[in-house]
């Protein structure tokens, strides 16, 4: 059985308080409004009634579970064992959108983490994804700080983005026999977690009621569904109900309405509407009934396949094979060995053709965004549509779709082996780690991410990277490069990505992506020299570790007008615990690196001031904070109030361990919300606790 993390949560409160709690209470608790608790209740309801056990709502006393005390244990055990949960990372995304979509408010990360077992940076990462599957519906994911994450746009488009996503993965015999199953008998769920959860979401027992409607309007139609076409219509019936419950409604254009309603399926449609009203308790308004007629015409093409004739299916086929060549040829990339291009380019061309035919219009929300990032694809493909489509004109809207299609199957070939990305900031220990730690999270087609500071770049062979990154200006530097800010920006990330794409299709040679670029073959250790070099490394790193944690103290500046008497004090401090020789060089080449580029992290009040220098005696990692804030710069060019001074020192000579434990800190400063909180909170002991899982996390690794 399926039980979200909320529902968890609003159950476990209400086991241990068996009194009752008001809603009020509830909501403070769990932190969302009284009127997702009210909905959350009805959820539960169901869950409570297949234990044997019952929710009381009661005026003064507030909500509690009545039942059988062994009914309360058996139903806390299947709390505990429901309790984990993994996803693959498309299943998480497509559940996110699918939460997403049906909440009518926005949803904190925290409670979407929560819910699927992962921590909140790995949901942060999702969505970036999941925003991909959206990217044909007009619809927008909004990220809010402070209020949540939500999807705005229409109610149609909503609607259609979920029952596709929900359509598009469920098993149809999973579903059929589910939802056979499931008349008359209350929950039944199945083997598959993802399954049920998406099954959940469109309510299981409205659609088996849905199902039960259908069966009696079936005699009605003259001709039969297919599988597809049922299990797509049933579940557009119960989201429509779901919604309309929820008094959310759809609009439709008033001259298509009533075309519509001229059409051999609108009666039965009518007929449906006022058999769901009966079940439903509801009012079904005409527009529901101008969308339920859609798919009973939808059912009826499908069934007749009256405009496609087998020879003409083949000469579609055809076509589409020899535009995958002409774009190969054109692009200079294999695109023809691929079949998942080809399948989903000729399900995507014979329909689009049938509309051309017909002049039914396609709206594509992302046609101009498509064109500006795949310039030279949509170049291509668009004569090649001229070419081997030669009597049918392709409007730009038909053509950004296709070259989705193409645009998929390229990154897939550029990513497919080894890409490397070098990361330049002034000292190769703070600003530089940040970013390298942001591209690994935002940018997983780079495989290898090197780290530099600008002394060390004559080492450097730069031939090798793909592409060059840097936080501080360089004039003169000869080959070309990205100046980003440390915490890279969404628009930098397509930045990089766009870069990229240029940098693979420039590649010189005859040699296809898949010949340049192959992926390096992971090492075994099997000798004793390995063996002992491994545990060599793990000791240095060790070492450098016990170092950082020994040093590592909270000390409050009483006195601060300005950066620079706050750095100097902050480096006169750090001399006298021994870890420097000459604090007023250090706070010079610090105040001269925050003049390159601001050291202030974004939306925080903290600033990361880190440097190289003889002067340091050892790898340091302390934290200072001031009595009186001052205004500073921070790394994406705007200006925070600094009130914590987060200090990263290296000795100019360090050795590869002490300078990788330095840039572990620094990563996990920013690796997600809770890390920031943390290390701006003044809590040794939670900052010592953050530190000692970093440094525990990069020993497991080296072994």
């Amino acid at each position: 059985m399926y039980i979200s993390a909320r529902e968890r949560q609003i159950i476990e409160l209400l086991i241990n308080n068996p009194k009752g709690l008001t809603v009020e209470v509830i909501s403070e608790t769990i932190g969302v409004s009284s009127r997702t608790i009210h909905r959350e209740l009805k959820n539960i309801e169901n869950t409570l009634s297949s234990f044997q056990l019952a929710l009381v709502k009661k005026a003064g006393t507030g909500v509690y579970i009545e039942g059988e005390e062994h009914n309360k244990n058996h139903l806390q055990i299947s709390l505990l064992k429901g309790a984990v949960q993994e996803f693959t990372p498309k299943e998480r995304q497509i559940l996110l959108l699918c939460t997403l979509l049906k909440e009518r408010e926005p949803v904190k990360l925290i409670s979407l983490a929560q819910d699927l077992h992962v921590t909140v940076a790995t949901i942060s990462n999702d969505l970036g994804k999941a925003e991909e599957l959206i990217a044909g519906f007009e619809l927008e994911l909004v990220r809010r700080k402070g209020h949540g994450i939500e999807i705005q746009g229409s109610e149609k488009e909503k609607r259609k983005a979920l029952g596709n996503i929900i359509v598009g993965n469920l098993n149809e015999y999973e579903f059929l026999e589910t939802i056979n199953q499931s008349e008359g008998q209350g929950h039944v769920y199945y083997h598959n977690e993802v399954t049920n959860k998406l099954l959940e979401i469109v309510k299981l027992e409205r659609m088996a009621m849905v199902s039960q409607v259908l069966s009696g309007i079936n005699n009605k139609l003259t001709y039969a569904m297919t599988d597809s076409a049922y299990v797509t219509f049933v579940v557009h019936l119960t989201l429509a109900v779901e919604r309309i419950i929820q008094e959310e409604k759809v609009t439709i254009d008033n001259k298509v309405l009533a075309e519509l309603k001229e059409s051999k399926e609108y009666p039965i449609a009518q007929q449906i509407a006022k058999e769901l009203e009966e079940v439903f308790n509801i009012v079904i308004p005409e527009a529901e009934c101008g969308y339920i007629t859609m798919h009973l015409q939808g059912a009826r093409f499908r069934y007749e396949k009256t405009e496609w004739s087998e020879e003409e299916d083949l000469r579609v086929a055809v076509s589409v094979k020899e535009l995958i060549r002409y774009v190969s040829h054109s692009m200079n990339i294999d695109f023809q060995k691929d079949a998942s291009l080809f399948e989903g380019l000729l399900t995507h061309i014979r329909p689009a053709l049938n509309r051309i035919r017909k002049s039914l219009g396609t709206h594509n929300p992302l046609t101009e965004k498509i064109k500006a990032d795949y310039e030279v694809l949509y170049s291509k493909i668009e004569e090649g549509l001229k070419e081997v489509f030669s009597n049918t004109v392709f409007p730009e809207d038909e053509i950004a779709f296709i070259v989705l299609h193409f645009g998929s199957a390229m990154e897939t070939h550029y990513y497919n082996g080894e890409i490397k990305a070098l990361v330049i900031c002034s000292s190769g220990i703070g600003s530089s780690k940040m970013l390298a730690s942001r591209i690994r999270k935002e940018l997983k087609e780079v495989t290898y991410v090197d780290v530099s500071s600008l002394s060390e770049l004559k080492k450097k062979d730069l031939a090798q990277y793909d592409i060059i990154l840097s936080t501080i200006q360089m004039p003169g530097f000869t080959r070309e490069y990205l100046l980003v800010n440390p915490l890279l920006t969404n628009a930098e990330v397509q930045k990089i990505r766009n870069q990229l794409k240029i940098r693979l299709q420039d590649n010189e040679g005859n040699k296809n992506l898949f010949e340049q670029y192959t992926v390096p073959k992971i090492e075994q250790i099997n000798s004793i020299d390995q063996m002992t070099e491994m545990f060599n490394e793990v000791q240095q790193l060790s070492e450098s570790i016990v170092q950082i944690l020994q040093n590592f103290r909270i000390q409050k500046i009483p006195f601060s007008p300005t950066l620079s008497t706050v750095l100097t004090e902050v480096c006169k401090q750090t001399q006298l615990m021994g870890l420097l020789t000459n604090y007023f060089e250090v706070s010079n080449k610090l105040l001269e690196r925050e003049k390159r580029g601001g050291l202030g992290i974004p939306n925080t009040a903290m600033g990361l001031f880190h440097c190289r220098s003889k002067f340091v005696k050892q790898p340091t990692f302390l934290i200072f904070t001031l009595v009186e804030s001052i205004p500073v710069k921070a790394m994406d060019h705007t200006t925070i109030t600094l009130k914590t001074v987060l200090l990263l020192l290296s000795p100019e000579s360090v050795s590869e361990y002490q300078l990788e434990v330095l840039s572990t800190i620094s990563s996990t400063i920013i690796e997600n919300e809770q890390t920031l909180h943390t290390f701006d909170s003044e809590n040794y002991n939670a900052i010592y606790a953050e530190l000692g899982k970093a440094f525990k996390k990069i020993l497991k690794e080296k072994i």
